[in-house]
């Protein structure tokens, strides 16, 4: 991850070099990497880098594409759903209870049904149930 940020850093810089500081809000590998920033700000759970980032490329995308361009739908879910992130990040015991109640109910169809199931989440829930319970 540090790497990776390094790597965002320098590359803002050489846009802003080449491009000068005043046009890097409307050049669009720039709003790029300000998109990828804060992406990584997301997954690092820095949610207010995050949603700074996120605003920077958003107002970026508006005044180069126009505001409703794709880019800039995603650019405005991705900033709705930081709110919801942080969530996941600290569950309530009430959401952490339903999760479970939801999982246990998903492997009980499955085991009636005599499927056996492959995915990834189901797994990880089954690991994570084991250990914990």
């Amino acid at each position: 991850m540090d790497e990776a940020e390094a790597m965002y850093q320098r590359a803002l810089q050489g846009n802003e070099k080449a491009r000068g500081p005043e046009h890097l809000s409307t050049y669009v590998p720039a709003l790029n990497t300000m998109w990828g920033l804060a992406s990584l700000r997301d997954r690092q759970h820095r949610v207010e880098d995050a949603r700074t980032w996120y605003s920077k490329a958003l107002l970026g995308y508006e005044s180069a594409v126009g505001s409703d361009h794709p880019k800039c739908r995603r650019l405005r879910s991705d900033l709705a759903s930081l709110g919801t992130e942080q969530n996941k990040v600290n569950p309530t015991r009430e959401e952490l209870s339903m999760k479970m109640k939801a999982s246990e109910a998903s492997r009980v169809s499955i085991k009636e049904e005599g499927v056996k199931s492959a995915s990834k989440r189901h797994r990880l829930f089954s690991k994570l149930r084991w250990k914990g319970g």
